[in-house]
């Protein structure tokens, strides 16, 4: 009976006075019914006998002058009973002899088991009919018998009356138990499930907004009168606790935020030089501290410092300190300050990562060291086109002093006040590719000329917001090796060494000329990467420089000795090849390029990948073309090659424009 205990009180009140009244019904009912039915069947039978003994005596002078006709007319006398529908007159050998049948009803006979049963009982009750058997008799003798069908309307009316009466009885015990069980529930149910339900907000959720309903005067009204002043009271404190809560909570959450807001790395320790508390910032500062989880780690142990000696006096005299630099076996450079804590018992130590800025300062003196004892003089001028650094060499290589040149704007430069170089040429090259460098013969104060090779770049410092810087080297050329080594920087690419735009086009114009007479034909492939701008936009200009590298030494290996790789500017490569047998000898080594540039380059952990779109042209020696066209019309090429997809070639020929790489 568990399962009893796990049921609502309502239904457990409920559910004991709708069994006793249905079970107590169904008997008394079913006794009526059954007691009733049993009654009227006996009446009927017990009529229906006391009729057929009358018929049976008028029957015997009939049997024994063996006058069927008069036994018919007996046998009508049963008409007088309306349920009696077919009477039979049986001779003791089994012959019919007289037949009474109304409303020549036909009736259907009673089949195996009810005649068993006629015969030993006397009657049978079918579902149709009733079967009655009697006999008639002379003297003690029977010589005939009496078979009776008899109509069950009668008891079929009987059974209807009865399940009407029932029914009745049972819409009336359940409007009762409705109503008996409906007072229960809001007697004695609603009042417990309403003080449960008050109960668990305040218990489960903390909710003091319910309060159930004092409904009637006994116990129960007691009970519930009762906990609504017990939760007017707990409601009472409970506001005043959370009021300090939330008092308690909000310079909780100040200090928090604070700590928070702090980059340094808070530690707080005790005079055992024992971690207390750190913040998030010390984890952070020292990975360390996440995967210890003891909680008597050392502070010096963290630190990990090259002479223990110093912070070891502080805990042990509990001094404060300000800005104490303190290097690691790790190669860090820390800044620690200490302070005495309130409880006297604790210091707070405030850490500091102050490696780069060491090294930054390091590095800002060495700097500093070379712009001064360089044997290059430098020229660093602001965006604004003002001078803003001056070394000592470059004094010493025009023989000026740093006060006369100290109003000197770019400018001045480039209108050749102090030099004569091209003003176009120089702002063109730097505008276009921040870059720019040549020989020039330049005089110096006293008038005599001095051979210089000339460097110039921007550059832009993205942590000022992007401000424009522009230097100018200049490198005296009297040493032959050095000139040697400045002749190599003048026609080669500074980062990918392979011959630069000047180169490509002395290399060329020297072989055209030459050829002129002969008979063959060059070809010039340019070649523009697909993709690089995407590689420098998601992993920065040195991934893109990597890129650039590892695409010059794969052009320089595809080209071997039958021709010329250069870079002309930026992502733009030209392949100049003499001695050009057929087309077919430029389409092969476009596919040879475009696959090899096709491979992956790793930078950092990162898979980086380009392409190439190349545009082609091949010229006869005997045609007279200058770089200039050849350029050109490549250029126009490896534009039709974007267009129609990039990663192809194209070839510039009137004939076909353009042939897709398979």
């Amino acid at each position: 009976m568990k399962w009893i205990e796990k049921v609502s009180l309502r239904r457990r009140l409920s559910l004991p006075i709708i069994v006793f009244t249905a079970s107590l019904f169904i008997m008394l009912q079913g006794y009526n019914y059954i007691s009733t039915y049993d009654t009227q069947k006996k009446n009927l039978i017990n009529r229906v006998k006391v009729l057929s003994n009358g018929v049976s005596i008028n029957l015997q002078s009939s049997l024994l002058s063996n006058d069927k006709v008069l036994a018919t007319e007996i046998l009508h006398a049963f008409s007088v009973d309306d349920e009696i529908l077919q009477a039979l007159l049986i001779k003791k050998e089994g012959s019919l002899f007289a037949e009474f049948r109304k409303n020549e009803a036909v009736i259907k006979e009673p089949n195996m088991v009810l005649q068993k049963k006629i015969i030993a009982e006397g009657y049978a009750v079918g579902q149709s009919a009733i079967y009655v058997l009697m006999p008639v008799k002379l003297g003690n003798k029977k010589v005939a018998q009496i078979r009776l069908i008899v109509s069950k309307s009668e008891l079929d009316t009987t059974s209807r009356q009865a399940l009407q009466v029932t029914f009745i009885l049972c819409c009336l015990i359940i409007v009762f138990c409705y109503f008996f069980i409906s007072k229960i529930r809001h007697l004695i149910t609603t009042p417990v499930t309403n003080l449960n339900h008050a109960m668990r907000g305040i218990i489960e959720r903390g909710e003091f907004n319910q309060r159930p309903e004092v409904m009637t005067k006994d116990e129960l009204g007691d009970l519930t009168f009762s906990f609504n002043r017990m939760a007017d009271r707990l409601e009472e404190r409970q506001n005043q606790l959370r009021f300090v809560f939330n008092k308690v909570e909000h310079e909780r959450d100040f200090g928090k935020q604070i700590i928070a807001a702090v980059q340094h790395g808070l530690f707080v320790v005790d005079k055992e030089g024992k971690v207390l508390l750190s913040n998030d910032a010390s984890k952070k500062l020292f990975p360390r501290l996440t995967r210890e989880n003891r909680v008597d780690v050392s502070f010096l142990d963290i630190l990990n410092p090259l002479e223990k000696n110093t912070l070891s006096g502080i805990l042990q005299t509990f001094n404060e300190v300000d800005d104490l630099l303190v290097k690691t076996l790790d190669n860090y450079a820390l800044q620690i300050t200490a302070k005495v804590l309130s409880n006297k018992d604790q210091l707070l130590f405030s850490v500091v990562d102050v490696t780069e800025s060491v090294k930054s300062r390091t590095q800002q003196k060495l700097a500093a060291n070379v712009f001064k004892n360089s044997q290059d003089g430098v020229l660093i001028f602001d965006s604004s086109g003002n001078l803003t650094l001056i070394n000592p060499a470059f004094t010493e290589i025009f023989g000026y002093e740093p006060e006369e040149l100290i109003n000197l704007s770019m400018q001045e430069l480039f209108d050749g006040h102090h030099f004569t170089m091209s003003k176009e040429l120089i702002t063109e090259s730097i505008y276009r590719f921040e870059q720019w460098h040549g020989e020039v013969l330049e005089k110096d104060k006293q008038g005599d000329e001095v051979p210089l090779y000339i460097k110039a770049s921007k550059i832009i410092d993205e942590e000022q917001y992007g401000e424009e810087s522009y230097i100018f080297i200049f490198t005296s050329l009297f040493d032959s090796k050095e000139k040697e080594r400045l002749d190599y920087l003048a026609h080669h690419d500074t980062l990918t060494g392979l011959p630069n735009r000047s180169k490509f086009y002395q290399t060329a114009n020297k072989i055209i000329t030459m050829n002129q007479e002969s008979i063959g034909h060059i070809g010039l492939c340019y070649l523009d990467l697909d993709g690089f701008k995407d590689v420098n936009d998601t992993y920065g200009h040195d991934a893109g420089d990597e890129v650039l590298k590892a695409i010059a030494k794969r052009l320089d290996h595809s080209i071997k000795e039958k021709g010329l790789a250069c870079r002309l500017a930026g992502d733009e490569f030209v392949l100049f090849i003499n001695s050009v047998v057929n087309e077919t000898q430029l389409i092969e080594l476009s596919n040879r390029v475009i696959e090899s540039i096709k491979q992956p380059i790793y930078y950092q952990d990162n898979r980086l990948s380009v392409g190439a779109s190349i545009g082609m042209t091949i010229a006869k020696y005997s045609d007279e073309k200058g770089v200039d066209c050849l350029l050109k019309e490549a250029d126009s090429a490896m534009y039709q090659a974007k267009l129609a997809g990039k990663g192809q070639y194209v070839f510039h020929n009137s004939e076909k424009m353009f042939t897709k790489l398979n």
